[in-house]
């Protein structure tokens, strides 16, 4: 009986020391806010300037992106594909965020956009989730999905 009471006040002793312990990886800080507030906002500032290999890496290169009216993308390469297309395209997108939070390694942005296209008289707006993922101290997105509060244009090639 003694040694099952001994074994039971070292387990509970190792329990909670270990809780007590170390640093806790499940916070989601206010510095982490602002990382992923700053790396949204890279997303508009190259995609005007047209840097596509800036787009794509603020992208996990297991990436699951998906655009209103297209097929479901997965990884870098075909984003590197999907922004060449929208930008030739499209200009002046701008993102405002409305919310951030996570746990964690993991945290979504919702927010509003606005996309203007190239013939000037047409221009777009919607609203965006993107889900973050810290990776090698590094927040970047892994899910993005969007929609448009505006039907869609008409494709003036058809």
């Amino acid at each position: 009986m003694r040694s099952l009471v001994r074994c039971a006040l070292l387990a509970v002793t190792v329990g909670i020391g270990g809780c007590a312990s170390g640093e806790r990886t499940d916070e989601f800080t206010a510095a982490d806010t602002d990382a992923i507030r700053q790396r949204s906002q890279q997303l508009p500032a190259a995609y005007n300037a047209k840097q596509i290999d800036a787009i794509v890496e603020l992208y996990a290169d297991n990436s699951v992106f998906m655009p209103p009216n297209a097929p479901l993308l997965r990884g870098r390469e075909p984003l590197r594909e999907f922004y060449q297309d929208l930008i030739a395209r499209t200009t002046n997108l701008r993102l405002e965020t409305d919310d951030v939070a996570g746990h964690g390694p993991l945290a979504y942005e919702t927010g509003t956009y606005w996309l203007g296209y190239q013939d000037g008289g047409v221009r777009d707006r919607g609203k965006y989730v993107f889900v973050w993922r810290k990776m090698a101290d590094t927040w970047r997105t892994e899910k993005t999905i969007w929609s448009s509060d505006l039907p869609p244009v008409p494709d003036k090639a058809k």
